[in-house]
């Protein structure tokens, strides 16, 4: 508000996550410092490390991203990997993917490929022969497996259970 009416800007680089009060007494010491007693706070600037979790609007709520970093920072960094992946694999918003991934609905075969994740499976679940898995197409169960929902994605296959 204090940058459309007076052509002032003001701010200040915030580190998210961190404690809503701690956050809230921060914005209210930039309000103060730009002499805005009832600002309207807009993000020009973020950057993400690590894992690239979606885009971020300038007006967007600071304190629903601060929500939802903590969200994240409370995961393990593979559940974060399975947020990520879901992201890219089918399309869900961070939140969307988060909910999913705490509901226990993802199944992430970290850093395999398809191929990959058809042997583990026939390997695992099916009780071949030796002569018969040197004539399995695990190529073509990859393929149908993309049918049934898994994916591949940077951080490896993930199925949407």
């Amino acid at each position: 508000g204090n940058y459309n009416e007076n052509g002032a800007y003001g701010g200040q680089w915030i580190n998210l996550p961190m404690e809503e009060d701690d956050l809230l007494e921060t914005l209210e010491r930039i309000a103060e410092s730009i002499g805005d007693r009832d600002p309207e706070w807009a993000i020009h600037d973020y950057e993400w490390t690590d894992i690239e979790f979606g885009n971020v609007s300038e007006y967007d709520s600071i304190i629903g991203w601060n929500d939802v970093t903590n969200r994240l920072s409370d995961l393990e960094s593979y559940e974060q990997e399975e947020v990520a992946a879901a992201i890219e694999a089918f399309g869900y918003s961070l939140e969307e993917a988060m909910d999913r991934q705490e509901r226990g609905c993802f199944t992430l075969y970290h850093g395999m490929d398809l191929e990959e994740v058809a042997e583990e499976l026939v390997n695992d679940c099916y009780n071949l022969p030796e002569f018969a898995l040197r004539y399995f197409d695990f190529a073509a169960f990859a393929r149908d497996l993309r049918f049934d929902g898994y994916e591949e994605t940077a951080f490896g296959v993930i199925l949407d259970d």
